[in-house]
């Protein structure tokens, strides 16, 4: 194994004049060597580009030919992802928010960890950036350490579905048959449920890396409330329809996703959703309360009750 390998940057920018330039330069002051920054402009109508190549061009220019700067019409997060993804060359993949920061040593520390563990993924502890006040997040550990497991134990918030806090191999995206939210909530959360899923060998830093600051007003996730669990309900209820039948059963980790997905569905009180899914209707509206499932109780208990509901109609 290469012990260097590239690693490749993927920022998604829109509308962030105010913060990229903190973003940009963190990026480019990482110490590990082997690296390419792509910048995914997702059509802003502000400065933010031009203040990435002002950057660029007058305090780092012996990076110019690292770079990589897309233009694009504007579509969404997700979008710019997958934009960003399709011209990466790197062996490991990592994103970054472009109004968020990171430490000097995140990428070196996550790309030795991979290495040293041969691991297939790594992600790192952050710290959540609030107005005045700083909070360190750190993520939970567990075995056996494959993707399996990490994919149950992100639903269950024992480790969090963001995508810049974790390191892959860019092997584990399948461009060609990933499935994509257009928008809603927790699209980092749909990504990451299928990288992780055909990982061997998941792994913990315990270090905090990234700075995560807190959405602002206006930012790319930013959706009205009903809208967005109902666009997650969707994506939660797809993923169950998608995950490989190889692997950990169903049963397993998907069923966590479909507590997930039917809970969206119930707190919005969208039967309509549900009757086009009666599989996954019957697997909740039968299901056992799971007592340590950090999905809480009463959301559970909900749930089943309104699937219960649903399937007397379905009847």
């Amino acid at each position: 194994m290469n012990s260097t390998p590239k690693v490749s940057v993927i920022i998604p920018v829109y509308n962030v004049e105010e913060y990229v330039g903190c973003c940009v330069r963190s990026v480019f002051m990482q110490d590990w060597k082997n690296i390419e920054f792509i910048f995914v402009d997702d059509a802003s109508t502000d400065r933010s580009v031009s203040i990435i190549e002002e950057i660029l061009n007058l305090e780092f220019p012996e990076l110019r030919p690292c770079v990589k700067i897309i233009r694009k019409e504007h579509s969404g997060l997700p979008q710019s992802r997958m934009a960003g993804l399709r011209v990466a060359e790197g062996e490991y993949i990592i994103h970054v928010d472009s109004d968020d920061w990171v430490e000097p040593e995140y990428i070196s520390h996550l790309a030795s960890k991979a290495v040293k563990e041969n691991a297939d993924v790594v992600y790192c502890d952050f710290i959540k950036e609030m107005e005045g006040r700083s909070k360190l997040v750190v993520e939970g550990e567990f075995t056996p350490s494959n993707g399996a497991m990490a994919v149950k134990n992100m639903h269950n918030s024992i480790i969090r579905g963001y995508m810049w806090n974790k390191l892959a191999r860019r092997s584990l995206y399948d461009l060609d048959k990933m499935f994509v939210p257009i928008y809603g909530y927790h699209e980092d959360l749909v990504f990451q449920t299928q990288i992780l899923y055909r990982a061997a060998k998941v792994v913990h830093l315990n270090e905090a890396l990234y700075h995560y600051r807190r959405k602002r007003k206006g930012a790319l996730t930013t959706l009205p409330l009903v809208k967005s669990r109902k666009m997650s309900a969707e994506n939660m209820l797809k993923l169950y329809d998608i995950l490989p039948a190889e692997g950990e059963p169903k049963e397993s980790s998907g069923i966590d996703i479909l507590i997930r997905g039917g809970w969206y569905c119930a707190c919005i009180l969208n039967l309509k959703m549900l009757r086009e899914h009666p599989e996954a209707v019957r697997i909740l509206s039968s299901m056992k309360l799971i007592r340590d499932c950090r999905v809480p109780l009463f959301k559970q208990r909900f749930t089943r009750f309104i699937c219960r509901l649903v399937l007397k109609r379905l009847k």
